[in-house]
Order: structure tokens, then sequence, then C-alpha cells
């Protein structure tokens, strides 16, 4: 329900109970006093009704450790206070008997002390009322997220089940398929000893790429390096009379690991969508390993016409990897300039 409405229903609420009750007692004792009394008293009432509830129980039950002790110190604090105020209010009211006697008086005080409980006992049951509710609401948000997470559990645990078995099933390609390229480089080798070592190379570069990219957190960055030189080859051989492309290392590789695949596919793409063929503008390619960190780069001339797509998708996806394997920990810049395609990484290892 909306607040409006809420407002709404509680003014319409206290017409009716208002309507009701003087009817009720102009029909058996008559009302006494100026009309403009009635509101006023009411009005006081009506806020006795809403302090009680909104203020006294609500912190001495949500924000104490003792709420029974605490809401009962309150209660009487409350009705000593509003008594106060309520004969305060009574002896300046025109048309009220204003006498001490009056107001000290064992019938004025029971009268005001009924009144005041009739009033806060009526806002205690509004505040339970609203406090189950509440509590009810509550308690079904809990049962419904409950219930996505136990959906998506299933859901997560179905699709885990899924990938597995089809991880399983696709076991065979990649034993089938190095099997299959074993015999054909047996086969080409008797007749071209090029073509036999292009199919090795790519043997190799497939075995890596299936092998490595399964389940491997990280693999040795001179594991990564010798396939970056395998893929460099099998390129070469495939365009021999015109293949520009330098391949600088520089620092110590050992004991250092990267996530797989990483910059073989950084070279890939500059191989892809480079200029191969210019002498003068060759792909060029650094690696720098110092201590932790690992400085990467590759530029490389933009081919006019390209059989392959330009998206980028591929650097994109391997930035999120780079995020999730090194957050904080790596600066990964690319694009063009003066005709050229530069990828820059900086990784502290």
């Amino acid at each position: 329900m909306k607040n409006r409405d809420i407002v709404f229903s509680h003014i319409v609420g206290w017409i009716v109970y208002i309507l009701y009750e003087l009817l009720s007692v102009a029909a058996t004792a008559g009302l006494r006093g100026p009309l403009y009394h009635f509101p006023i008293y009411y009005l006081c009432y009506i806020g006795l009704f809403y302090f009680h509830a909104h203020v006294v129980l609500d912190y001495a039950f949500f924000r104490t450790g003792r709420p029974y002790i605490v809401s009962g110190v309150l209660i009487v604090l409350e009705a000593s206070v509003f008594f106060i105020c309520k004969a305060a209010l009574d002896f300046v009211m025109p048309g009220m008997k204003k006498g001490l006697d009056v107001l000290l008086g064992e019938p004025y005080f029971l009268a005001n002390l009924f009144r005041e409980i009739f009033y806060i006992g009526f806002s205690s049951g509004y505040w339970a009322m609203r406090y189950m509710i509440r509590f009810k609401d509550r308690n079904h948000k809990m049962e419904t997220e409950q219930l996505k997470n136990i959906a998506s559990a299933l859901e997560l645990q179905n699709k885990y089940i899924s990938v597995e078995n089809a991880f399983l099933q696709n076991q065979i390609s990649p034993h089938l398929l190095f099997n299959s390229l074993s015999f054909i480089y047996t086969s080409v080798r008797r007749l071209s000893d090029k073509a036999g070592r292009g199919v090795m190379l790519l043997s190799e570069l497939m075995r890596y790429s299936l092998v490595t990219g399964d389940d491997a957190e990280s693999v040795l960055l001179s594991r990564e390096v010798e396939q970056i030189e395998n893929l460099i080859n099998l390129s070469r051989l495939r365009q021999e009379e015109h293949f520009y492309l330098q391949f600088g290392r520089k620092g110590r590789l050992a004991g250092k690991k990267v996530i797989p695949l990483l910059l073989i596919t950084l070279v890939e793409n500059a191989i892809k969508h480079g200029e191969l063929g210019d002498r003068k503008m060759p792909v060029k390619i650094s690696l720098v390993a110092v201590e932790d960190q690992l400085s990467f780069q590759t530029t490389n001339k933009i081919r006019v016409s390209s059989p392959y797509k330009k998206g980028g998708l591929g650097l994109k996806n391997l930035q999120k990897r780079l995020a999730n394997a090194y957050p904080g920990r790596f600066t990964f810049d690319f694009g063009e300039r003066d005709g050229l395609f530069i990828v820059s990484l900086k990784i502290i290892l």
C-alpha cells in the first residue's frame, strides 16, 4: 500500500471513530461545552496515539536491549506528562471549570487516566498489528530470497553438470585431432620438410591452447614465450618471402608465471591485423621482465585490407581476464596512432 493510501485510510478511520463516539455520547449523556473544544482535545489524544506507537514503542523495542522494562518506564512518564499538559489546557480553556479542587480531585484524575489508558492501549494494539504486518512481510521477503537462492543454486548446478558433460564428451576431440595431425605430419614430411614443420608447429600450438586453457590458472612465462616463437615460425612458413617481424626479449624469464594464452593472444592479434610485408615498418614485439614486473608491447602497421573482422573483442575479453587475475596490478592500453596499432601491457606479477 502506498503512503498516500495509508494516510487516507487513517484520516477516514479517525473521522468514523470520532463521529461514532460523539453521536454515542450525545444520545446517552448529551454533549457539554463549546463545539470548538472537541477538535482541540481530539487532536491532543490523536497526537498521544501516534507518539506512543511511533516514538515510545519503536524506541523501546527496536533500539534498547530491555524493551519491556524501558517501555513500562516510558509509558509512566508519557502518561504523567500528558496528564499535566491536559490539566494545563483545561485550566486555560474557556468554558472549563478552573478550580484547583476540580483539577486535583479524584473524579477528574480518574476520568483523564481512563481516557489516557484507552488511547495508549488503542495505540499499542495498532503498533502490534503494524509490527506483525511488517514482520510477516520481512519473513515473506526472506523466504522469497531463500527460494531464489535455492533456484539459482540448482540452476548453477545444472549448468555445471551440463558443462562438465560437454567437457567430457569433447575430450575425444583433442586426442582425435592430435592423432590426425601426427599422421598428417608423418605423411607430409616425406613430401616436404617445410609442410611437415608447419604441421608440427600447428600441433604444438593447438596442444598448448587446448590443454593449457582447460583449467590452468597460470603457466610458466618461458612456456608462453616458447609458444609465441612457434606462432611466429608458423606464420613465417606461410609467407616466408614477405614476413618482417622483430621479437625482442630482455630480462630473466625463469620462475615467472602468467595466466595462460595472455601474451600469445596479443602476438596473434598483431600478426592477424598487422602489415607483415613492409620492410621499413615491421611488426615489433617487445618483452621485458625485470624482477616482478613484466612489460609487453606490440606495434604493427595497420593492414589496409584484412580478411579478419576488426572489432577488438579479443582485446576486451583479455582486459577482463587481466582484471580478474591482476586486480590493481596492471595497465593495459591499446589503440591507433599515426597508422600504427600499439598494444602496451604492464603487470606486477
